[in-house]
């Protein structure tokens, strides 16, 4: 019976390794849902004309909806197509898209996402709304930041600081990434897959009419990533395995109401090389789960209300190394206003709250104090006037923080219509980023595992962090022009000069460092995308970034390593080719040609690299995807590590990041 058949399914699954457990897994998802082949098909994946991406719109800029061509900032837009074309499995690979952003993969299973330069810190990440950095190191855990990537209805990048609205770490850029309202995802579908690196995945979504004006989805998911390889072409001690699962619902219980709820659970392993690098320890151990609740009311055409709430929580373990247990819980509220035809005005607050337990010795990694609690209390208004062809937007960001107390983050933009197929903008803003655990509280507790890193005697403990650290600080000049001819061309320049103070120092201490705020400098450059529509079946996407920074040492300072490893830490020059062909009407092909500069002072390389995707679809319901990534090396380097204090001449990279090659199959009905 087709009942009995599954149940031993399963159990053969479960006495099976990780790689032949989940292409178990995926057979017994197709085999138990053979029935449903009928029903009627999704729309195709056809391309959107240029007209219609020069009409998208964008709210991360005004946090209201806008066209993107006449948004004052240098947003750029992925949308849902980008990323499924580009074959992606990940949020942090679809990013490489984003002209100006820098993306490096340190291993199988992390990333550094950063945007015009400096630490990773400075950058605010949103799924749904929700703000997904950690307040340990005020980055994201990009190897756990994870959905089912065909519901992502698009990603918008802020390149710049968006802290007027989003608030402190907002300094260098924001992104925000949008998943599909549950009715668009009506029908079900599974995507299996695995080959040379990603070597086995397998999900399956459904979405449903639950009733009137409510709709729902339900997803599962898991995957196993191989190691990287070293330099000299055995395996690196990394790798990934992870499971995750998740809900939307969306109701309008009347026509003015919306509401919104969902949450994720995941549950992952990473092999990790014990503390001397060169064997295997203990894996980490990651868990987390998130619940999110959102409510609107459009009480008129001029008044718009709406309240989001979410709680975060996670548990990350490296066995004698490092913990860390997070709660966290936030309440924003917002409105806008209309007060006439040509003025807008937004305004709100909201209350964050996060608590942390970290443990302590006999782990290497350890924090005093232990456990903290931390809450973030805040108002923006924002104002918009429009002035015949230009708009003026002027607002405000007011913070106080458990750390430094009350912070203030203006913003001025001007954006100006030049005719029926040009705009351009200019702003002035200022940002911070808060002081984070690592900061004011990381210590080193010297364990015999550690004993040669210089100035550690065994049993000793080492604060490093600093408790009168305060905010980093940036004043953002911007300017940017866009061109465009709806049915041929669009061009996207923005360039920026960034004024930095206070920056992180790490300062001569006896026996090892200690942070400070004795870093200042400058930072400029600027990117340009361009979008050329040939033929109705060709776009072609070319991009440049540009970055110069200029960093020193303030008064006082004896920090000798922070400006060189900065500035040789972000690639100088960036450059990218997307090519996306309909060859024909049922076959897709889309390569993407990126240049990445050298990074002096991780002794990373400049590379050349290629990703390809070629896909099929015999039907409207089914679709098979051959995708290879970096085809151009057998393995590169794409980040090292600086010299330091405690460490002044590392050794090369020792992970590279190998060619991946894998199919992808999807099956959709309803």
């Amino acid at each position: 019976m087709p009942g009995v058949q599954q149940s031993e399914g399963l159990r053969r699954c479960r006495r099976r390794g990780p790689a032949r457990r989940l292409r178990a897994l995926a057979a017994v998802l197709l085999l138990s849902t053979g029935a449903a082949w009928a029903g009627e098909a999704p729309p195709d994946f056809a391309d959107l004309s240029l007209e219609q991406l020069l009409a998208i719109e964008v709210t991360s800029v005004s946090k209201h909806a806008e066209p993107l061509q006449q948004a004052s900032a240098a947003i750029f837009v992925l949308t849902g197509e980008d990323i499924h074309r580009s074959g992606a499995h990940t949020i942090a690979a679809a990013l490489r898209l984003v002209p100006g952003l820098q993306v490096r993969r340190s291993n199988a299973q992390n990333y550094t996402v950063t945007s015009r330069g400096l630490s990773a810190d400075k950058l605010e990440v949103l799924l749904d709304g929700r703000s997904v950095y950690t307040p340990l190191s005020s980055t994201v855990s990009w190897d756990v930041l994870d959905t089912y990537m065909p519901d992502i209805e698009r990603i918008e990048v802020i390149r710049g600081p968006g802290a007027t609205l989003y608030g402190a770490n907002a300094v260098n850029g924001v992104i925000n990434i949008v998943t599909r309202h549950a009715r668009d995802t009506v029908g079900a579908e599974v995507m299996v897959g695995g080959g040379k690196e990603e070597a086995a995945h397998a999900a399956f979504r459904s979405g449903s009419k639950i009733g009137e004006g409510v709709y729902g989805r339900i997803y599962a998911k898991a995957f196993e990533r191989d190691s990287t390889v070293q330099r000299t072409g055995a395996d690196s001690i990394d790798g990934q395995r992870q499971g995750q699962a998740g809900f939307r619902t969306d109701w309008t219980p009347a026509k003015a109401h919306a509401l919104t709820f969902s949450g994720d659970y995941y549950k992952g392993t990473e092999p990790t090389a014990a503390l001397g690098g060169t064997s295997r320890g203990d894996d980490t151990d990651v868990t987390g789960a998130n619940l999110l609740a959102r409510w609107s009311w459009t009480a008129s055409a001029a008044s718009e209300v709406s309240v989001q709430a979410y709680y975060d929580g996670y548990h990350r373990v490296l066995p004698a190394v490092f913990e860390e247990r997070r709660r966290t819980g936030d309440l924003q509220v917002q409105h806008r206003l209309r007060l006439g035809d040509s003025h807008t005005l937004i305004y709100g607050g909201g209350w964050r709250g996060t608590h942390d337990s970290t443990g302590g010795p006999p782990l290497a990694i350890i924090f005093s104090p232990a456990s903290r609690t931390l809450q973030t209390w805040s108002l923006f208004a924002q104002d918009q006037w429009r002035l015949g062809d230009a708009e003026l937007t002027v607002g405000s960001k007011f913070e106080h923080n458990s750390y430094t107390g009350f912070d203030v983050q203006p913003g001025v933009r001007l954006g100006w219509a030049l005719g029926q197929s040009a705009f351009t903008w200019a702003s002035v803003s200022r940002a911070v980023r808060l002081p984070h655990r690592i900061d004011e509280d990381i210590a080193i507790f010297c364990s015999s595992a550690i004993s040669g890193l210089i100035g550690c005697t065994t049993g000793d403990t080492v604060r490093i962090g600093n408790s009168q650290f305060q905010s980093e600080k940036v004043v953002a000049y911007e300017w940017g022009l866009r061109l465009w001819n709806r049915e041929l061309f669009s061009v996207d320049l923005a360039a920026f000069h960034n004024d930095y103070t206070d920056l992180k120092s790490s300062e001569a201490t006896t026996p090892l460092v200690s942070f400070d705020n004795k870093m200042e400098g400058q930072s400029n450059g600027g990117e340009l995308a361009l979008t050329w529509a040939p033929m109705r079946r060709l776009t072609v996407r070319p991009s440049y970034g540009l970055l110069l920074i200029d960093l020193r040492p303030a008064n006082g300072s004896t920090d000798p390593f922070t400006a060189p490893n900065t500035e040789g830490g972000s690639p100088q020059q960036t450059a990218g080719l997307r090519v996306s062909a309909n060859a024909a009407a049922a076959w897709d092909v889309d390569g993407f040609l990126r240049y990445v500069d050298g990074l002096p002072s991780q002794r990373v390389p400049a590379y050349t690299e290629l990703n390809l995707r070629v896909a099929w679809r015999p039907s409207r319901r089914l679709e098979l995807a051959l995708v290879g990534l970096n085809l151009l090396d057998a393995h590169h380097p794409e980040t090292g590590t600086s010299p330091s204090a405690t460490n002044p001449n590392p050794k090369p990279p020792a992970t590279e990041i190998q060619r991946a090659i894998w199919l992808d199959l999807t099956w959709r009905w309803q």
